[in-house]
């Protein structure tokens, strides 16, 4: 059952819980170009100057393309699913290689498209905030918060309105806060908890 009439009313409930003061030098971070909408309206409402993207891209398997292997960050920074990986059988090769080519057709495309081909702001001695509208595996999260240790970042959190209560179990041990206004057990699909799907925002 869905959990928000429309995004605004999930940012809404999102705003109500992230606490964030200028003070903090927090850099917001959207890991979709659907989470740049929260990420945009937490970084104007907390008096934020920074906020950028940090581009994630899923490796899946040859096989069939809905099963997902792991994911690289355009900091090339990755995570991986070594039980599917060895359940299926997949070469090393496999996998940096389509690693490799993920990063070339994807990431530089976005970075290309949204920074003119500039690199990420720097992460380094930062407080950092991780925004997307919601994560299911939290594969794409994992590869973001290795990709902000692997940077140095000072602090991590995160911020999203829906998230499956298991990965949310997991975050939780490896961040400094996070703000998620759902928990949700059985976890179907981001969309599903939107009675509006592709509402105008």
């Amino acid at each position: 059952m869905y959990k928000f009439e429309t995004k605004k009313e999930a940012l809404e409930k999102l705003l109500s819980i992230v606490d964030l003061k200028p003070s903090d030098d927090t850099l917001v971070l959207s890991l979709s170009e659907r989470g740049n909408f929260y990420a945009r309206e937490i970084a104007l409402k907390s008096g934020l100057l920074e906020g950028d993207f940090l581009f994630i891209e899923e490796i899946t398997s040859p096989e069939n393309k809905n099963t997902l292997l792991g994911a690289i960050s355009e900091t090339k920074d990755f995570v991986l699913v070594d039980e599917l990986i060895k359940s299926f059988e997949i070469t090393d090769d496999y996998i940096f290689s389509e690693a490799e080519r993920v990063y070339e057709e994807k990431i530089l495309q976005n970075i290309y498209k949204f920074r003119a081909g500039e690199s990420i702001i720097s992460l380094h001695n930062r407080n950092i905030l991780l925004v997307d509208e919601g994560a299911n595996t939290g594969l794409t999260l994992l590869c973001a918060i290795k990709s902000c240790i692997s940077k140095k970042a000072a602090s991590i959190s995160v911020a999203m309105p829906v998230i499956a209560k298991e990965t949310a179990k997991v975050i939780e041990k490896l961040v400094d806060n996070t703000f998620f206004v759902y928990e949700i057990e059985d976890y179907i699909d981001t969309d599903y908890y939107f009675k509006e799907k592709n509402n105008e925002l």
